[in-house]
């Protein structure tokens, strides 16, 4: 009987490790408790903006990054991301799921993160899980581009039919989407 709580506890030590090729920043409820919305981040004169949305369907999308300053060349986990139906269901509808996924399990409308601007960016979008006609999977999209200072980016994952695309657009005039040429990452 003794034996029964160390194989326990050797089973979740072992498993806890089994994630570890990527580091991860994505925000949990154990450590950032409740929260209505993400964080948000500024566009600087040294830096770029970009922000990371899914929209086409309902499918969460884990975003991750990857920086060419950074010291540890592994993928960063930033958080999930999931489309509300803002503009395609009534408006209280979208806010309330917007604030159930956003307080409960983080998923966001968009995740914001700052970029060193003349360095290279790379973006991996993925989705999969278990939808109303079985499971599905989309992924891993990555794009890598080059930020430029001042600027605003929005990496867009889309689900297209039974498909999926991810693209990156300059969109620091509200009004302009203007696609930048990204290298897609092997």
């Amino acid at each position: 009987m003794k034996r029964t709580p160390l194989l326990i506890l050797t089973l979740i030590f072992t498993l806890s490790g089994c994630h570890s090729n990527a580091r991860d920043s994505s925000p949990s409820l154990l450590k950032d408790g409740i929260q209505l919305r993400q964080n948000t981040v500024a566009v600087d004169a040294q830096h770029a903006k970009v922000v990371m949305k899914a929209s086409g369907n309902t499918f969460p999308v884990e975003f991750s990054v990857r920086r060419a300053a950074d010291p540890d060349q592994r993928m960063e986990v930033l958080g999930t991301v999931v489309d509300s139906g803002q503009g395609k269901v009534f408006g209280w509808i979208a806010k309330l799921n917007e604030v159930a996924n956003s307080a409960t399990v983080k998923r966001f409308p968009q995740l914001e993160v700052q970029a060193d601007a003349d360095k290279s960016f790379e973006v991996s979008g993925y989705s999969n899980g278990r939808g109303a006609g079985g499971n599905y999977s989309c992924g891993p999209l990555k794009n890598t581009f080059t930020p430029e200072r001042s600027k605003v980016y929005l990496v867009e994952f889309q689900f297209i039919g039974q498909g999926c695309e991810q693209h990156v657009l300059d969109v620091t005039l509200p009004d302009q989407r203007i696609p930048v040429t990204s290298v897609p990452a092997a």
